[in-house]
């Protein structure tokens, strides 16, 4: 029989000041307009024995290894847990404020103190009300709600996988994973939200008055609703991206996840582990700062001799973006003429249940590489957007292909199968324990 299990769950906001610049989208230049719903830290805390664990989730576009470290320092003071067991992620909201250099904003001081602070305050909460739980576990298969936003087929991964947390007959916490980018609104969104994954958590509560959710995306670099990442990077409006179809969406997301718990069963025995490791990601030969601020420039000249509304401007502009996007992280991550970049990757189990947080966006061809082939009552949660920010991990097929994800990447192809042999290493070292 395994020891008592502990759990505690808590919440705050951490909703920016209007005006504060919002992260995701190129072509939204204006801050925050208003509030459509309010964004949150969620933070779960496990015990066992002596072995403590923290799940920090965050309503923002990404954690950046800046942001993560704040947290952990936080998380260090408040509760004693160390950073290699503190696992921090992104909702990857698409309506939040700017972390990091992007496009031309900065993080502004006050918004990464108020997301810190938030954390604390949740932490607080998740401190006290700490209890002896049991676990449940399942998975689904969601069709119909995310596609190949390459393809616009349906998702290769509609895996839905959930984990409750009761005390008695009470849903007090929740674990939600499904892999789906949080950008059913577009840039012309000028209001903070959630997204989809605020709906989530407002139906799962209306259900079960009290518990928190957990909304952990997955593998969804190349996931959304269906359409265009190019078209969605320029801002163009697409007519269903509503708060209307968010709703939609985590009301769906919602539904399967409590329908599924129901028939959950039971993580026994319970033990609660963690594992990290350091992985060296192999490097495009990128262009240097300067080189790439040239050719910019020299992009923006000649859109300046076109018509603004033709198809060879708009070829112009998205390569624009692409370069953007690969100046930008050049600039954030240091690696001007390296050959390698060291991200960090963090798992941890609750009994059969694994959770394993990839530092960027995997397509979801890998998420499925990193989850296929386990003893088939283990559940496998791929988390993206955790514990770093290093933008899209591609198939080698999808770099062949280019687009969007593809030419914005700063990785060789051989990236994805890097991340899933150090992904698979982790989960056995877990299991091993």
């Amino acid at each position: 029989m395994s020891s008592p299990f502990y759990a505690g769950f808590g919440s705050a906001s951490i909703t920016p000041e209007l005006g504060t610049p919002m992260a995701g989208y190129a072509a939204r230049t204006q801050g925050a307009q208003g509030i459509h719903d309010n964004l949150y830290a969620h933070v779960a805390v496990f015990e066992q024995d002596a072995q403590r664990a923290v799940i920090v989730n965050l309503d923002l576009v990404e954690v950046t290894e800046d942001i993560c470290g704040s947290i952990c320092k936080k998380v260090l003071e408040l509760a004693g847990v160390p950073e290699d067991q503190v696992f921090v992620c992104a909702t990857h909201t698409h309506s939040g404020p700017v972390v990091s250099e992007r496009f031309g904003c900065t993080a502004n001081d006050e918004t990464v103190k108020r997301i810190v602070s938030g954390v604390g305050q949740a932490l607080g909460e998740a401190l006290e009300n700490r209890r002896d739980v049991l676990v449940k576990r399942n998975v689904a298969l969601l069709r119909g709600v995310a596609k190949n936003r390459r393809t616009l087929q349906e998702t290769p991964d509609p895996a839905l996988a959930v984990l409750g947390f009761y005390t008695g007959e009470n849903l007090v916490g929740c674990i939600v994973n499904y892999a789906l980018h949080a950008t059913v609104l577009g840039a012309e969104n000028l209001e903070f939200s959630a997204d989809y994954p605020g709906y989530v958590r407002e139906f799962i509560r209306q259900q079960h008055p009290g518990c928190h959710t957990l909304f952990l995306n997955g593998a969804a670099g190349n996931v959304n609703i269906g359409y265009s990442a190019d078209a969605s990077a320029l801002g163009e409006r697409i007519d269903f991206r509503t708060f209307e179809k968010a709703e939609e969406v985590g009301r769906a997301i919602a539904h399967a996840a409590l329908s599924v718990l129901s028939e959950g069963a039971l993580v026994e025995p319970l033990a609660l582990e963690v594992a990290s490791t350091k992985v060296l990601l192999p490097l495009k030969d990128l262009p240097t700062v300067q080189a790439l601020e040239s050719q910019i420039a020299d992009l923006r000249e000649a859109q300046k001799r076109l018509a603004p509304e033709g198809s060879q401007a708009r070829n112009l502009k998205i390569q624009e973006v692409y370069l953007e996007c690969i100046h930008s992280a050049v600039k954030r991550y240091g690696i001007e003429g390296r050959s390698e970049l060291a991200a960090v990757m963090k798992g941890l189990a609750i009994g059969d249940a694994i959770l394993v947080g990839i530092p960027g966006e995997p397509f979801s061809e890998l998420g499925l590489e990193i989850k296929q082939g386990w003893d088939p009552e283990r559940v496998v949660m791929v988390v993206g957007y955790a514990n770093g920010s290093f933008g899209y991990f591609p198939t080698e097929e999808a770099f062949l292909d280019g687009g969007y994800e593809a030419e914005t990447s700063v990785f060789q192809p051989v990236v994805g199968s890097v991340l899933v042999d150090q992904a698979r290493r982790l989960i056995e070292r877990l299991i091993s324990n």
